[in-house]
């Protein structure tokens, strides 16, 4: 039984590791995390497997499927431009698109679970850079059909460079999908982490940005 992939992707003159894990049926979540450079973490993704678990069980083989799928499909965001240093694509970017195989087997799966991933776009890219403030504008959609996901409830915290945290933001998302605001990064918060977290029932995506100095 497979429980999770480890892959290095080359793209954009940056290594990423993806490394994808099923944490078990007691806590029945695959975890996608992406790393870059000395092992920051720049994103995770979880996805909750919760409603395909019967009677202490999952059938092997679909859950053999939504490890590969979404390992090969957090793979398709690094090469799709997802964390380029230009930015992520824009809103309408990837409305049609050239889902594989391996991505309908898993809106099937998903669907008949009732339950499908989520995804964080943001419509620019954010520059945290300490001492000023940050305008955001963040989109929460379906990752399969790109649907806006109303009442995502997302949440900004900075993570200061000596351990500490400070919520920032936090909000549902309109009817749209979309939340805009600002947030305001302290001088002392270069070396920190900006992490945006978006949540629709038990899907999760996670966004993290480096705060840099002036």
């Amino acid at each position: 039984m497979i429980t999770g992939y480890n892959t290095d992707v080359k793209h954009d003159g940056k290594v990423f590791h993806v490394q994808t894990e099923d944490k078990g049926v007691k806590n029945p979540i695959i975890e996608t995390l992406v790393y870059v450079g000395g092992g920051q973490i720049i994103a995770s993704r979880q996805y909750s497997y919760a409603a395909l678990v019967v009677d202490g069980k999952i059938d092997e083989r679909i859950l053999s499927e939504l490890l590969d799928s979404q390992h090969r499909q957090t793979i398709r965001w690094i090469t799709g431009g997802k964390f380029d240093s230009s930015g992520p694509p824009p809103f309408g970017a990837s409305i049609i698109s050239d889902r594989s195989f391996d991505e309908v087997v898993l809106e099937f799966i998903q669907e008949q679970a009732g339950v499908e991933p989520i995804e964080i776009v943001l419509a620019e890219e954010i520059k945290a850079v300490a001492g000023t403030t940050a305008p955001l504008s963040i989109l929460v959609r379906d990752e399969v059909s790109n649907a806006a996901i109303p009442s995502a409830r997302v949440t900004v915290t900075l993570d200061m460079p000596g351990g500490s945290q400070a919520k920032l933001l936090a909000a549902a998302a309109g009817a749209d999908g979309t939340v805009a605001g600002q947030v305001k990064l302290p001088v002392d918060a270069a070396g920190g982490v900006l992490r945006i977290e978006a949540r629709h029932g038990a899907q999760i995506d996670t966004l993290e940005i480096p705060v840099t100095a002036p």
